[in-house]
């Protein structure tokens, strides 16, 4: 690994954790951005609050060039409120999750509150995606089973994220 001017040292091993100053500015995403690149694999950003995890990813969004930048929203609700949340929230999730595991090098941008809530085992999140190219061909009905059972909702015109509609 190249050392980096004014990079702050990273773990070296499986374990060990690091912890870093803040830097004034947008300067932690140029410092993460070139962490990111130094190293194979995600670099795990925890931030204090959902508030700051966005401004952070903003900060990279511009640094981070071609490299990932992973968002990982909160739930953006109480455990015992009586409403779903947010489907967009879920989808961003979910996406996430999905994309984690063949992501090779990049920055996950997460709350600390968020990184305490437990998740779905990783084979449920494997198991469940669909992945359709040009030329693959399915059995129409078993997919809009396995689509309703997953919680998605059948819809003459898809309106929103969880819905899905047939056509032809």
């Amino acid at each position: 690994m190249t050392a980096i001017p004014n990079l702050p040292p990273l773990p070296t091993k499986p374990g060990q954790q690091r912890d870093w100053r803040e830097p004034a500015g947008s300067s932690l995403a140029l410092l993460l951005s070139e962490a990111a690149r130094a190293r194979d694999g995600v670099l795990v950003a925890v931030t204090e609050d959902n508030r700051a995890a966005r401004a952070l990813e903003d900060d990279l969004a511009f640094f981070a060039g071609e490299l990932p930048v992973l968002h990982f929203p909160d739930w953006e609700t109480l455990p015992y409120d009586l409403f779903a949340p947010h489907p967009q929230l879920v989808s961003q999730r979910i996406d996430t999750l999905y994309r984690l595991p063949a992501t090779r090098k990049g920055v996950l941008v997460v709350s600390v509150a968020t990184l305490m809530q437990r998740l779905a085992p990783r084979t449920h999140i494997a198991g469940s995606g669909l992945a359709v190219a040009r030329g693959d061909t399915f059995d129409l009905a078993a997919e809009q089973r396995r689509l309703e059972a997953c919680g998605y909702r059948h819809v003459p015109q898809v309106g929103e994220h969880g819905e899905f509609a047939v056509r032809g």
